[in-house]
């Protein structure tokens, strides 16, 4: 108790201070956990709203300051939890992103094979609406900063109407890879109608519902003020922080519970209460109308990192009614998605395959009657994490898309 202690004493005192400055910041795994380990150190960690990083069945990822390091090193003796260092020196890790960022300065246009800005990923969307006929842009709502929540439209024209497919990325902003890969879609999608059987059989099938950036004020300030930013940029009156945790703040029945913080200086902070942010309310009547009137079939939305394709619930371990669909519609998702780099992925339920989360996305869009609603969460397994080089965009865009074709034709 007195190690604990220590350490909320000093989160207190240094903190907050230098929340953007990570010098000496490394990030630690902790390994082997059995149930007890893991609850112990989950509210450990929740508690002092350490930036925990990823989690898997009997592993955790979390950044660690270095005045915390030792008193937290303690704890982990006394509870008899194995670490390692993934990444010896966080900001050394983002000094050499922001130097390859760096010598792209002055390019125009889209690079598929860099991190795109948040105005150059908007520019790309409308020239892509521009050149091909049956790609349209719409803005579905706006941010607390004023910026467009924008969608593409890949619908071509067929002789009947077709279902609907929703993909968005970047709910989380600290994500690059997430943006990334959705870009490489519309990229793929477009270009290779008509040339590549897996993008033309899709579109004959489907119309496809790209957003980019489901946190764009988020990922603006990922790029200007704190690279590790994760939620958008609401202030609400009487807290102390700026943020919500957008995959909290959806109303799945159990907004609130496992997984979520009330501090609104966490993480995971859920807001002040279901759907109280611009974002979450727009994509929330957008995918609503989809459904009503167009027959919303699938649900997707990418995360980073872990190499794991998940599904309802995140509340519970309980199964689905649905989980054995759900199960088939990932395995085939994995197989294709592996075949293209031999990236391995694991497939389960958001509870089940990386931890408790209550009121994400994926828990309301099934509850609310999309059956194959499913998280991607994208590469590394934690060499990287949130950092992932620029030499894997392409490839992760590749298999991502593999799989994630295969997966809708087979639903």
């Amino acid at each position: 108790m007195a190690v604990d202690s220590f350490l909320v004493a000093s989160l207190l005192l240094l903190g907050v201070a230098a929340a953007n400055i990570y010098d000496g910041h490394q990030v630690w795994r902790l390994n082997d956990l059995n149930t007890d380990q893991a609850q112990a150190i989950h509210t450990l960690l929740t508690g002092l709203d350490f930036d925990v990083w990823s989690h898997g069945r009997d592993w955790l990822d979390v950044r660690v300051p270095p005045h915390l390091a030792r008193p937290l090193q303690r704890r982990l003796q006394e509870l008899a939890v194995p670490h390692s260092v993934l990444i010896d020196d966080v900001q050394k890790k983002i000094d050499e992103e922001r130097r390859v960022l760096e010598k792209s300065q002055g390019k125009t246009g889209i690079h598929l094979n860099e991190y795109n800005e948040l105005e150059v990923i908007e520019g790309y969307m409308s020239e892509l609406a521009l050149e091909y006929e049956w790609v349209s842009i719409k803005s579905i709502g706006k941010t607390y900063e004023g910026r467009d929540l924008w969608v593409n439209i890949l619908a071509v024209p067929g002789e009947a109407p077709k279902p609907a497919v929703w993909i968005d990325c970047g709910i989380h902003a600290r994500e690059w890879i997430t943006q990334a890969t959705c870009v490489f879609g519309l990229q793929f999608l477009t270009s290779q109608y008509g040339e590549d059987e897996a993008a033309t059989k899709l579109l004959d099938a489907y119309d496809v519902y790209i957003m980019p950036m489901h946190n764009p004020d988020g990922y603006y300030y990922t790029w200007h003020n704190d690279r590790l930013w994760r939620k958008n940029r609401m202030l609400h009156e009487g807290n102390v922080c700026h943020g919500v945790d957008l995959n909290r703040n959806w109303d799945d029945g159990h907004w609130g519970g496992a997984g979520t913080s009330d501090n609104s200086c966490s993480d995971i902070y859920k807001g002040p209460e279901p759907f109280s942010e611009l974002e979450t309310q727009a994509v929330r009547d957008f995918t609503t109308d989809l459904r009503n009137n167009n027959n919303l079939t699938a649900y997707f939305t990418i995360h980073c990192y872990s190499q794991l394709w998940m599904y309802a619930y995140g509340w519970t371990g309980d199964a689905t009614p649905d989980d054995e669909a759900l199960y088939r519609i990932s395995e085939i998702g994995v197989v294709a998605l592996r075949s293209v780099h031999d990236t391995r992925y694991q497939f389960g339920s958001i509870y089940n395959a990386i931890y408790p989360a209550s009121g994400t996305s994926i828990d309301w869009s099934y509850t609310a009657g999309v059956v194959h609603t499913y998280t991607l969460e994208l590469r590394d397994t934690g060499l990287n994490g949130f950092l992932l080089p620029p030499t894997e965009i392409l490839p992760t865009g590749q298999e991502t898309w593999a799989g994630l074709v295969a997966a809708i034709m087979a639903i």
